[in-house]
Parts: structure tokens; sequence; C-alpha cells
């Protein structure tokens, strides 16, 4: 009788094609990464300062400045660039410091939201359309300094519902309103039932979107 003896290739591998393997992933993932963020409509940063020029609130999402000295006068600079134009009724667009930036001046209120060089200066205005449409609905008036420094809480949570990290969230005035309003009715709980399914709710279309631009690039 014949004895069949079967064989098996046994697969090794090296400390050295491990590593190759790894920075391949990387590369691979920071590749996808970058294509993501590139098509997905995001800003720089969101500015509020008040009539001299002095910062209200002001988140800086990207890291374009390296100390809050630098962010600090970077919106000075963008103050004196834009405190003499009139954009009390309608957002005006300019280029500063290669950003693009909209702005819109309401009282002793200065809004600012600014953009990479090649973001639509569409996509930016809605942005700051919605945030200062949802806070003049919110506080029932054109906002102003003391009406914000009032209810200053409104505006961070206007600001958190329009944008989370640089990436746009809602631009729908209503719908930030309401979210709002449900979050300072239960006292603003992180974590608590409206936090959950506003998260569910803005991130199933992120997700939706960015499976999208996978699918081509595959």
């Amino acid at each position: 009788p014949t004895t069949r003896v079967r064989r098996r290739a046994a697969f090794t591998t090296s400390p050295q094609s491990d590593l190759q393997v790894l920075q391949l992933v990387r590369a691979t993932q920071k590749g996808l990464r970058a294509r993501m963020e590139g098509d997905i409509p995001s800003i720089r940063a969101l500015v509020v300062l008040d009539g001299d020029g002095k910062r209200v609130v002001s988140r800086h999402y990207k890291a374009a400045y390296a100390t809050t000295a630098d962010e600090l006068a970077f919106e000075k600079k963008l103050f004196d660039k834009t405190m003499r134009t009139n954009a009390k009724n309608e957002a005006e667009i300019i280029m500063f410091d290669n950003m693009v930036t909209v702005f819109r001046n309401s009282g002793d209120i200065w809004f600012y939201v600014v953009g990479c060089q090649s973001e639509n200066e569409l996509v930016l205005v809605n942005v700051l359309t919605a945030l200062y449409d949802a806070l003049a609905t919110s506080l029932r008036s054109a906002p102003d300094k003391r009406n914000l420094m009032d209810n200053f809480d409104t505006l961070l949570l206007t600001i958190d519902e329009l944008i989370d990290g640089g990436m746009i969230l809602e631009t729908d005035p209503s719908t930030i309103v309401n979210r709002v309003g449900m979050k300072g009715s239960d006292g603003g709980v992180v974590g608590g039932p409206t936090e959950t399914a506003f998260t569910e709710q803005s991130f199933k279309s992120l997700f939706a979107s960015a499976q999208e631009q996978i699918a081509r690039f595959r």
C-alpha cells in the first residue's frame, strides 16, 4: 500500500515584512482620511467678536495657529480688515491670510466663518446664515453683545449643533433651534437621550457620505 503524505505550505513572515504591511495599511488609511476630509464640507474657524474687536467666543478647529495669542492676533487683524464694511443685511466674503472668510455684522457683534482657500464660499455663507438665523430665533431679536452674554449657553449650544470638530453637521436654523431648546429644557445633560438621538441622526448622513467616497476609490 502506498502512503499519501499531505504537505501543507508553511507561511512565515519576517519582522521586516510585518513592518512593511503595517506601513502600507497606515498609508492607505491616511490617504483615505485625506480624501474624505477633502470632500466633506468643513470650516477652519468660527469667531464672534464685539464692536471693539474683542473675542466673545471663538472656535478654531484646524491647527492653523500654534498658540492662543496667535489666534487672538488673527482675530484682531480680521476685525480691523472688516470693521468698516457694510455687512448688516447679508454676508460679505473676503480672502484674508490665505483663507476664505464670510462675515456679518449685527449691532455691536461681528460673526465670522473661516474656511480653507479651496472651500466653496456658498457653504460658508450657509453656515453663517444658519448661525445668525438660529440665534435670532432663539433670542427673539437680532443678536447683540448684551443678549448673547445673557444667553451665553444658547450661543455655545447653537455652535455645537452647527459644527463639530470643524465638520458641518446642520445648516437648517429651525432644526438647530429645536435641538438647542431640547438640550436647554433637560439641562443640557451630556450623554442624555436628546444628545444620543442627535448624534445618531447627524452622523448617519455623514457616514453615508464617507462610504460613497470610499466606494469611489476602490
